[in-house]
Formats: C-alpha cells, sequence, structure tokens
C-alpha cells in the first residue's frame, strides 16, 4: 500500500495540468517557429552574403575588363597612328620615286624627241637640196652640172663633218643613255632594298596593310615595267647606232659608187625628172601618212596609258572604299563599346559620388566630435590653470607657515630656556612651598587647568611641525606630479588631519580625567604628609631634551622677531601621571606650587 501511494504522488506530481501543457506545447511551438524564421533569416543573409561577394567580383572583373579595354584601345590607337604615319611616309616615298622617274622619262623622252627633231631636219634639208639640184638641171644642164659639182662637194665636206662628228655625237649619247641605265639600275636596286627592308617590317602589320601591299606590287611592277622599257630603249638606241654605223658604210661605199654612177647620173636625170616628181608628190604623201600614221599610234598609245591608269586608278579606289567601309565598321564597334564604357563610367561616378557624400556626412560627423572634445579639453586646461594657481595659493600658503614654524620654534627654545631658568629659581624657592601649601590647594585647581592647557599647546605645537615638515614635502612632491597624484595628496592629507584632531579631541579627554583624577589623589596624599618629606622634582617636557634646529625663512621672508618674555606657566609641560609613583606626584605638585609662588609674588611686585 505504501508503495503504492508513493508511485501515485509521483504521478501526480509528474503529470502536469492540463493547462500548463498547453503552454509548454505553445511555447515549443513558438521556439519551433523561432528557430525556423531564425534559420529563414540566417539562409537569406548567407544569401544575400554570397550575391554582395558575386556582385563585388563582378564588379571588380569588370573593372578589370574595363582597364583592359582602355588599355586595348589605347594600343588600337598607337597603331592606327603607327599605320597611318606608315601610309604617308609610304605615300610620300612612292610619290617621290614616281616623280623622280617621271622626270627621268621625260628627259629621256625629251632627248628622244631632239634626236628625232634632229634627223628631220637633216632630211628636210637633204630633200630642198636635192629638190633645188633637180630643178636646176632642168631649167639649165649647164647650171645643173656646176651646181652638181658644188652640190657633190658640198655634200662631201657635209658628209666628212656628219661622218667624223656624228659617230661623236653617237659616242656620247651612248655614254650618256649608259649612264643613266646605271643610275635606274642602281634607284631600282635601292628601290628593291626599301621595298624589301619595309616588306620585312610590315610582316607584323599583314592583317592591316594588304591593300598597302597589292599597291607596292603594283608600283613595283610599274618600275619593273619602266625599267624594262629603259632597257628596251637602250637596246633600240644601240641597234640605231649599229645601222648608223651600217649606214655610214654604206654611206661611205656609196660616195665611191656615186663618182662612178654620177655620170650615168646625168642621163638618168632627165629621164627621171618626171618620175622625180611623181614621187615628189608620193613622199609628200607618204610623209603626211606617216605623220597621221604616227599621230594616231601616239594617241593609241595614250589612250592605253590613260585605259591602264584609269584601271589602276579605278582598282585603287575600289580598295580605299573597301577599307573604309572596314574602318567605319570598326569606328562604329568602337563608338558602341566606347558608349558602354561611358554608360559604365558614369554609373561608376555616381556610386562614386554617392559614396564621397557619405563620406563627407561621416568626416562633418567626426569634426563636431572633434569640436566637441577640443572644449571638452579647453575646459580640462581651464580646471588645469585653476589648480595649478590653487596650488601657486598653498604653497604661498605652506611658506607662510613655514614661516609661522620657524617663529613658533624659536619661541619653543625661548620657552625651553625659561624653562631652565624657573627649574633653577623653583630649587631656589622650594623652602618657601612649605609655607604656602594652603594656597597651593586652593590654587591647585587653576593650575591643572593652566598645566593642562600648556599640554594641550605643546601638542598642537608639536604636531604643527610635523604638519608643516610633512605640508613641505607634500608640496616639493606635488608640484612634480599630476593632477591626480596633487588631488589624492590633498584627500590623504585632509584624512590626516582630520584623524589627528579626532585623536587629539580623545588625548584632550583623557587627559582632563587623568587630571582630575591626580588631583583627587594629590590633594588626599599631601593632607597627610608633611612638608618635609617632600623631595626636589624635576620639570620635564614634551620635548624638553629634544634639539629643534632652527631652520631660515624661506623666499625672502625675513621677519624681525620681538622677544616678548611669555608668563612662566607656557614653559611647563608634564608628563602623564596615570601609572606613576607617588613620590613623582609629590615632587611635580611641589614644583608646580615653587611655580606658582613665583608668578605671584612677581604679580605682587
Amino acid at each position: 500500500m505504501e508503495e503504492a501511494l508513493e508511485l501515485f504522488q509521483e504521478q501526480a506530481v509528474t503529470k502536469p495540468s492540463p493547462g500548463e501543457a498547453e503552454l509548454q506545447e505553445l511555447v515549443h511551438q513558438i521556439d519551433i517557429m523561432v528557430n525556423r524564421k531564425q534559420l529563414e533569416w540566417e539562409r537569406k543573409m548567407r544569401a544575400l552574403e554570397a550575391k554582395m561577394d558575386i556582385q563585388d567580383q563582378e564588379l571588380a572583373s569588370a573593372q578589370s575588363k574595363l582597364d583592359r579595354k582602355g588599355q586595348e584601345v589605347g594600343l588600337l590607337q598607337q597603331k592606327l597612328e603607327d599605320l597611318q604615319k606608315t601610309k604617308y611616309e609610304m605615300a610620300q616615298s612612292y610619290e617621290t620615286q614616281l616623280q623622280a622617274l617621271k622626270s627621268q622619262f621625260t628627259k629621256l623622252t625629251h632627248s628622244y624627241e631632239k634626236l628625232q627633231s634632229h634627223q628631220l631636219k637633216h632630211k628636210k634639208v637633204n630633200s630642198r637640196e636635192e629638190c633645188e639640184e633637180s630643178l636646176v638641171t632642168s631649167s639649165d644642164p649647164r647650171n645643173l652640172y656646176k651646181k652638181l659639182e658644188e652640190f657633190k662637194l658640198r655634200e662631201g665636206d657635209k658628209n666628212g663633218t656628219i661622218c667624223q662628228n656624228y659617230p661623236v655625237y653617237l659616242d656620247a649619247q651612248q655614254k650618256l643613255l649608259s649612264e643613266k641605265y646605271d643610275l635606274f639600275q642602281k634607284q631600282t636596286q635601292n628601290y628593291q632594298f626599301q621595298i624589301h627592308n619595309k616588306k620585312k617590317n610590315q610582316d607584323e602589320v599583314i592583317t592591316y596593310a594588304q591593300p598597302e601591299s597589292e599597291k607596292d606590287d603594283l608600283i613595283i611592277e610599274k618600275l619593273k615595267a619602266t625599267v624594262n622599257e629603259i632597257a628596251r630603249n637602250k637596246n633600240k638606241l644601240e641597234e640605231e647606232n649599229l645601222k648608223l654605223r651600217e649606214d655610214l658604210k654604206v654611206y661611205q661605199n656609196q660616195c665611191q659608187n656615186m663618182e662612178a654612177d654620177f655620170s650615168e647620173m646625168r642621163h638618168e636625170l632627165q629621164s627621171r625628172d618626171g618620175l622625180w616628181r611623181r614621187m615628189q608628190l608620193e613622199c609628200q604623201q607618204l610623209h603626211t601618212e606617216l605623220l597621221k600614221i604616227k599621230e594616231y599610234k601616239d594617241t593609241q598609245e595614250i589612250q592605253i596609258k590613260h585605259q591602264s591608269s584609269g584601271v589602276q586608278l579605278t582598282e585603287q579606289l575600289e580598295n580605299k572604299n573597301t577599307e573604309l567601309l572596314l574602318f567605319a565598321e570598326s569606328q562604329e564597334r568602337q563608338r558602341e563599346e566606347l558608349n558602354k564604357i561611358r554608360n559604365h563610367i558614369y554609373r561608376e561616378e555616381q556610386s562614386h559620388c554617392s559614396e564621397q557624400e557619405r563620406m563627407k556626412t561621416e568626416i562633418s560627423d567626426l569634426t563636431e566630435e572633434l569640436h566637441q572634445k577640443e572644449i571638452t579639453i579647453a575646459t580640462i586646461m581651464e580646471k588645469a590653470t585653476l589648480l595649478e594657481r590653487q596650488l601657486k595659493m598653498e604653497l604661498e600658503t605652506k611658506d607662510k607657515l613655514l614661516a609661522k614654524q620657524q617663529l613658533l620654534e624659536f619661541q619653543y627654545q625661548v620657552i625651553k630656556s625659561e624653562n631652565t631658568h624657573l627649574k633653577e629659581m623653583v630649587e631656589n624657592q622650594e623652602h618657601e612651598s612649605c609655607m604656602n601649601i594652603d594656597l597651593c590647594n586652593k590654587e591647585h585647581g587653576n593650575f591643572t587647568a593652566s598645566v593642562h592647557k600648556m599640554k594641550h599647546e605643546n601638542l598642537r605645537l608639536e604636531n604643527s611641525v610635523a604638519k608643516l615638515q610633512n605640508d613641505r614635502g607634500i608640496s616639493i612632491l606635488g608640484c612634480t606630479d599630476t593632477y591626480g597624484e596633487t588631488e589624492h595628496s590633498y584627500q590623504i592629507h585632509s584624512k590626516m588631519q582630520e584623524k589627528e584632531e579626532r585623536s587629539f579631541q580623545n588625548k584632550d579627554a583623557g587627559e582632563m580625567e587623568c587630571q582630575q583624577t591626580d588631583m583627587l589623589t594629590a590633594s588626599g596624599y599631601h593632607r597627610n604628609r608633611s612638608p618635609a618629606l617632600y623631595g626636589q622634582g624635576n620639570i620635564t617636557g614634551s620635548k624638553s631634551d629634544s634639539i629643534v634646529s632652527s631652520h631660515p625663512l624661506h623666499r625672502g621672508h625675513e621677519k624681525k622677531i620681538v622677544y616678548k618674555s611669555p608668563s612662566p606657566l607656557v614653559g611647563l609641560v608634564g608628563k602623564r601621571t596615570q601609572g606613576q609613583n607617588p613620590s613623582e606626584i609629590s615632587s611635580i605638585f611641589k614644583t608646580s606650587e615653587n611655580v606658582i609662588r613665583h608668578y605671584f609674588s612677581e604679580e605682587y611686585l
């Protein structure tokens, strides 16, 4: 039964009430909800932190990309500038080369035209002379014969001079042409060397300078064509020189044969007059036709050249148009990229401006705090100055107290000397004390009160001396210590003063009680004893045997001390009477009676 009751009680204790169960369930559900929300908040915070980290990384990557793109843009701009400079330099060099070649070509054409004109003039002169001779021969055979002879002589002289001068002229022209050919070869070699070097330098910029290389190839082909033409012209001139030499030989042979055939020519001249005229007309016609053919050929050549140059120019224009289109597309792309970069930079500048404003607000708050701190520091400094002034005032007061201490020490020495004098006087007047015992008993109360006062004054003087010494040491230390140490020393000094005052009060109360008891015991004891039993007593002070060194006045406080003889009771200080022998007490009272008698006798006198 007992076990069943115990089990029932345990179940009752363990089974809570339905209200408590509901409260526990609610608390449990609340805890679950709080934990779930806490977990959700932590997840959200982690997700936000992850997003912030990702955004920071994206910003850093975007900034790095911007920096890289800026560097790439700068490099591309430098490359474009370099390419433009190289293109400009190449164009200038090619233009100079083309101008030099054109000038040389014009010189060659001018020299060739001069040769042709010289040959034509020579032919015209010969034709005119022949025509004149034919006319003369047709009119007068005799005159013709004479003129023929003269003509032969002239032709012989002319042919001789021509044959003599023409080879020299041809040699000079051949030398000039060879020199020009050598110069052209050297120039072509230099051009080829420059082109080779430029090709080497432009291997790195092949992607950007393919149209320029095509231009260079075209120019090189043109130069090669001009060189080939010059070589061909040189070969032609050499062939013409050979032909002319052969012609000279033929003419010489003909001159030799002409003399043989001249006789035959006379007969044939008459028969060939008509034929000659016909031939003249035919020659004129042929000459005109030849001129027309030459003009036509020249026009055709000029047209062919213009067509070739026009084709080349059209190709160059097409290439330049393609290059311009490519440059325009690249510029549009770069503009789009620059706009994107500018938008991004504008956003970053806005964010930076917001951060700067926030920093400015923080700086203003900090400046206000600093201003408040400066104000507090100024107040603390003012307090420190006030405390320094107080310390100076205390030092002045302490100097005054030192001066007072010196005066008190001097008075103490004077009192000590008076006490010694009083001892001598008391020894001389001991025999008179027996007669005046009654008076002493009457006035003993006043004497004890005066003795108590003197004890109290001596103790106060001793304490004041100790205080002044302590104050002097504390003031010297306080001048060097900080504000906190001076405050602490001042509190300690105030506590010490309070303790000393309390101790003095307690001592004064105890001494008063002791003196009253002593007076009672002494009065009873003196009544029972005879005056003869009194012995000589010693007057002892609180510090009668101690030697106090006199200190000079500090800070120039030199005061003249006027000696005033104090009363005889000022220097008498007795020891405490508790626990002393009756003989000592009697000696003390004996001396006190003698002092009182002496004092009253002086007053009566």
